[in-house]
């Protein structure tokens, strides 16, 4: 699980395209860029990308609310 982030803050993450998927979120660009670096230093060869965000979107599908006075099914 991915921990919690502010969401109307800018992040950075580090891709390896023949890796798996980044979890880590870096809070600046110049963090994502020297772990890049880093990881580009101990596997020689390998593509590390510095990817930033663009934009979010979220949809609230539905809420229920139970109008009942004592919860018992309609039925």
């Amino acid at each position: 699980m991915v921990a919690a982030l502010r969401t109307d803050a800018p992040f950075w993450m580090v891709w390896n395209p023949a890796g798996r998927a980044p979890l880590h979120r870096h809070g600046t660009e110049l963090s994502a860029i020297t772990e890049a670096e880093r990881l580009a230093r101990a596997n020689p060869g390998q593509l590390f990308i510095v990817l930033t965000t663009v934009c979010a979107r979220h949809v609230v599908d539905i809420m229920r609310i139970d109008m009942r006075a004592n919860n018992e099914p309609p039925f």
